[in-house]
């Protein structure tokens, strides 16, 4: 009796650990620049611009949550778009990149328990752009 107890708690011990361990999930988004000349970012959190040899930006976002379930972060991706990086070309010659949610809000279960999220942002720019500063990027000029 006392093995079976032990099996029992052992049993959902394991079951409890996977449920609430560590999540990864890696979205990418490309965004064409067309006869964009600068491109500006407004995005949550920090990124980094890494020059690639692409004619359009893609954008890497590596999630890792922590004391959470798959279902919690397939909510967040999909339904509340928390991560989603948006486009605005209605300025003539910009495009702006920006953060779908901007807030970020505390990630809360219904029992009470808080998971704590790590975002890793990479942003794959074109090596015919250069960095004007931490939220630009501008067409390199040819050089006479």
């Amino acid at each position: 009796m006392k093995y079976k107890q032990l099996t029992l708690i052992c049993t959902l011990l394991l079951f409890t650990l996977t449920c609430f361990g560590q999540l990864e999930k890696t979205i990418h988004q490309t965004f064409e620049l067309n006869d964009k000349s600068t491109v500006q970012f407004d995005l949550y959190g920090t990124y980094t611009l890494v020059p690639w040899a692409g004619n359009n930006i893609l954008v890497e976002t590596k999630i890792q949550l922590f004391n959470s379930s798959a279902s919690i972060l397939k909510h967040f991706v999909e339904k509340d778009q928390r991560y989603l990086i948006e486009e605005d070309t209605t300025n003539n010659g910009i495009l702006r990149l920006f953060s779908h949610d901007m807030k970020r809000a505390t990630l809360r279960s219904k029992s009470g328990v808080t998971s704590t999220e790590e975002i890793e942002t990479k942003i794959y720019i074109p090596e015919k752009y250069v960095i004007k500063d931490e939220k630009t990027i501008v067409l390199d000029e040819p050089k006479n």
